[in-house]
């Protein structure tokens, strides 16, 4: 059994850039809303569904558009565009060295979350990955899981993971390179730590 402490990881916009893959899913849905992408992320930074944003940009709905956003968002033709942050293989391989890390990512499709991890090499980093449910009992399940590996922390990029942390009465190191903006998550998260990327986390942990 090792002894280094364990430290959860979020993937999405922890680990990958996940805007392309949700902007290609949208705009294939909704075309009209190509020339607002920028608009539109900065509003789902703020806090807003996909959905709201595009109904504050007075963007048309299509019928069905939750469900065929879900249905897609998860396709191995959008998963292919996911590709690591900036700086974030590097800080894996760092943390990976004084922590067993602990990947926690909500998705419906966990063969394209081992696919993805394999792809980037990113595999090797993390000790253990759980794939919990999408949808309103996600921070709980993550939270499950973080308890019952122990871990010391858990490092993410939205208020799901700050809720996730807080539950399992860990500290939240909170990223501002994926779904929420550093604004949103002061406010509706306590980090202990706030960064702008992991590679900044790891630096930081290393210091």
């Amino acid at each position: 059994m090792s002894s280094k402490p364990v430290i959860g990881v979020d993937l999405d916009g922890t680990v990958l850039d996940c805007r392309p893959r949700q902007q290609a899913v949208t705009l294939q849905l909704v075309p009209d809303a190509t020339p607002h992408a920028d608009a539109l992320w900065c509003f789902k930074r703020e806090g807003c569904s996909t959905r709201d944003a595009l109904r504050k940009l007075d963007l048309a709905i299509p019928e069905h558009f939750d469900q065929n956003w879900m249905h897609l968002i998860e396709r191995s033709r959008y998963l292919g565009l996911d590709a690591a942050l900036p700086g974030a293989p590097a800080a894996l391989r760092a943390l990976s060295s004084v922590a067993d890390l602990h990947l926690i990512t909500a998705r419906q499709n966990a063969k394209g979350v081992h696919d993805t991890l394999a792809r980037l090499a990113l595999d090797p980093c993390f000790t253990q990955v759980s794939v919990v449910p999408v949808g309103p009992d996600s921070a709980k399940t993550k939270a499950d899981c973080l308890r019952a590996t122990g871990a010391v922390a858990h490092c993410g990029d939205s208020e799901v993971d700050g809720r996730s942390a807080a539950m399992a009465g860990i500290p939240f190191w909170a990223v501002t390179s994926g779904q929420r903006s550093e604004t949103f998550l002061l406010r509706h998260t306590a980090p202990a730590r706030l960064a702008p990327s992991l590679h900044a986390i790891a630096e930081a942990h290393d210091a």
